[in-house]
């Protein structure tokens, strides 16, 4: 998992006393580190599930295994 997705968001922060420049700058930031937030959130999502199906595949592929060929004969 990469650490983007495992670690906060870190969102920034307005100055003291804001300018409207400072505004305009701060709100165009924050709305891109949402985006970035919201992407590694997602990526973070997507392989804990795609670990899951893997994990269910392995553990249905050895019960069959070890069940052999005697157990469709039942």
């Amino acid at each position: 998992m990469p650490p983007s997705a495992s670690g906060p968001c870190t969102l920034p922060r307005l100055p003291q006393a804001p300018t409207e420049g400072d505004l305009e700058r701060g709100y165009a930031q924050r709305g891109a580190e949402l985006v970035a937030c919201e992407g590694a959130r997602s990526l973070a999502v997507a392989i804990h599930e795609a670990e899951h199906r893997l994990e269910d595949e392995q553990l249905r592929a050895r019960e069959a295994r070890r069940r052999g060929w005697w157990s469709f004969w039942r």
